[in-house]
């Protein structure tokens, strides 16, 4: 055989990819794409746009051309990962691309083969793509999927039998959904299997609509919902420091796991001193349980103090003096160089009282602007 003819059957068995590059804004993720959550944290997404940003994208995407007048150009079938990487690095996304007249079929076959090469996708997500894809007939029957994917009819059955129980009825699957990703088979089946018993479902039905969606990882979820729970509770004690053994004049009982409390006051006479003190105690309890709320606090303290008109006129220690008591109260330690220079910015209101007000109390991010003026940037003491 001549070099020539080695060559020719060389070129003839060569499959040509057509490869190009998009802007991610043209791009949308496939609707039976199956990153739910796996590897799409901030700090892995940020390290992966980081490597792309250095290195290149080095694995390509795979898409599939939409047709015209749609508002984008192509869909990614899978490397949505290196897709959102591939935005935040500001670069343009890199994929093989087929037509229109691929079908959904083959878009899932190659799919599933290649996350079995990168960074894992979870059996939850695996489950919830393919029980989406047959409920919406793009493939007949749960052997038909198997066939497809290279799966055994068994896992695929399990996996649609888990998805089904936890994200057929939303009191659970609004808990599930925001951790789908973190769940091993063993820990979904366990899940599923306590959803569909009815002996249980009402206690955890009723339990469910105290927990908000994050709160529990999927290691946590099952315990939450379905085992022995004993609210554990912390108490302190309030007392009055004038009388003989300190009588006790509040209780504050607070769940240890954060989500809750509460302050009774007993009703016995107290002096002005004694009930100055007893507020302050309270205060300091509210500021705690509510700190991620204190910029807000903050900000409507000091315009119910204060008119933009007050604020000019004022002068800037007695400014100072009004940040450094409204900071205090709402639970924010702020050192005189930060209270010095808001109450500057509130005196010179450059942008406007409201603006200055957010900017004071939240930076740059409470800025929609989003940007920070150097006087409310203080050089560190």
């Amino acid at each position: 055989m001549s070099q020539e003819t080695v060559d020719q059957d060389l070129v003839q068995s060569t499959e040509v990819l057509n490869v190009e590059a998009f802007d991610p804004d043209l791009v949308r993720p496939w609707r039976y794409h199956n990153r739910g959550g796996s590897g799409m944290d901030d700090a892995s997404l940020d390290a992966l746009a980081e490597s792309i940003r250095r290195d290149g994208q080095q694995q390509l995407g795979l898409a599939r051309r939409l047709a015209p007048g749609d508002t984008h150009a192509v869909e990614a079938i899978f490397g949505v990962r290196r897709l959102e990487a591939c935005r935040r690095a500001k670069v343009p996304w890199r994929a093989e691309v087929r037509e229109a007249s691929f079908t959904d079929k083959q878009c899932a076959a190659l799919m599933h083969g290649e996350n079995e090469w990168t960074e894992g996708v979870s059996p939850m997500e695996n489950a919830v793509q393919w029980r989406a894809m047959l409920n919406a007939a793009v493939f007949d029957s749960q052997s038909s999927l198997a066939n497809a994917l290279g799966c055994h009819r068994g896992t695929v059955s399990r996996a649609v039998r888990t998805a089904n129980a936890l994200f057929g009825e939303e009191w659970i699957a609004r808990l599930v959904r925001p951790v789908m990703h973190e769940f091993s088979q063993r820990s979904a089946d366990r899940l599923a299997d306590a959803c569909v018993n009815e002996e249980q479902r009402a206690t955890a039905m009723a339990r469910a609509e105290q927990i908000l969606p994050g709160d529990f990882g999927a290691g946590q979820l099952f315990e939450a919902l379905f085992g022995k729970r004993e609210v554990r509770r912390e108490t302190v004690f309030l007392r009055r420091a004038s009388t003989k053994g300190g009588e006790i004049a509040a209780k504050i009982e607070r769940t240890k796991d954060g989500r809750g409390w509460t302050v009774q006051v007993r009703p016995h006479e107290q002096s002005p001193a004694e009930m100055a003190e007893l507020a302050e105690q309270v205060e300091a309890v509210v500021a705690q349980q509510t700190a991620p709320a204190s910029g807000v606090r903050l900000g409507r303290r000091l315009v119910s103090l204060l008119s933009p008109e007050d604020a000019q006129s004022a002068t800037q220690s007695w400014l100072e003096g009004c940040v450094w008591a409204s900071a205090r109260a709402t639970g924010l330690d702020w050192d005189r160089w930060r209270c010095m220079s808001v109450a500057e910015a509130m005196r010179s209101q450059r942008g406007g009282w409201e603006r200055t007000i957010v900017r004071a109390v939240g930076g740059a991010e409470a800025d929609p602007s989003g940007r920070q003026d150097d006087d409310l940037n203080p050089p560190e003491s």
